[in-house]
């Protein structure tokens, strides 16, 4: 990795994932760095913070919280994105913009529910050149059983997502990564690539389904 690669960091990541960004970037990972995120289903959440309650959409969230804690400021913004779609071709379209050729490497940085998500739609969207792709999740959460119900384990970041609303998040994620009728697969809606989800996953689906919610499908 080097100057050819650019470090992208996507609205819908939440502030772990931010810090995990900002430490790759100076440690010289990335010779561009790019905040992706317009206002999406994540943004409400991340208001709740007083420190990023004032901004309309997460890349002037991120922008912010970088500069202020890490003295980032040498970024490129894309505002416009809501979904994990336009996300990859908004990022194309900047990269197209800011000139000097595809990249030769992307670092893709999303909450972890929606990583395997982001890399599916770069593999049936991208079309500016064919950089190699590095996903690596901002966030890697672990639950625990505790007093007979789900619980973060430790002490969770000041920006992690209720733990519902991030079962919700990641229950979501297999109905849009099945390739079927209903599913955002090539046999669906065709916004990504296909994507094989193990026999064990699905019957884990099956049985939560029936306790925790599923984030509807809305076509994002």
């Amino acid at each position: 990795m080097g100057s050819d690669t650019v470090l992208v960091l996507f609205g819908g990541c939440p502030p772990e994932g931010w810090d995990l960004a900002a430490r790759a970037w100076l440690d010289g990972i990335a010779g561009k760095f790019l905040l992706v995120g317009g206002a999406g289903h994540t943004t409400p959440m991340l208001r709740r913070f007083p420190r990023l309650a004032g901004f309309d959409v997460e890349a002037d969230m991120m922008a912010a919280y970088l500069a202020a804690e890490y003295g980032i400021t040498d970024v490129l913004m894309e505002r416009e994105s809501t979904n994990s779609g336009n996300n990859i071709t908004f990022t194309e379209r900047t990269i197209r913009a800011w000139g000097g050729g595809p990249p030769e490497s992307m670092i893709l940085i999303q909450d972890a529910s929606m990583q395997q998500r982001m890399d599916a739609v770069v593999r049936a969207k991208w079309t500016y050149g064919t950089p190699k792709v590095v996903n690596f999740a901002g966030t890697s959460p672990r639950v625990e059983v505790r007093d007979g119900k789900l619980a973060y384990t430790g002490t969770p970041h000041w920006g992690a997502w209720d733990l519902d609303h991030w079962i919700s998040l990641l229950m979501g994620e297999i109905p849009r990564l099945s390739d079927t009728p209903d599913g955002y697969g090539p046999r669906g809606r065709d916004f990504l690539a296909h994507v094989d989800i193990p026999d064990d996953v699905l019957a884990a689906f099956d049985e939560l389904r029936a306790t925790y919610d599923v984030r509807p499908a809305l076509g994002e």
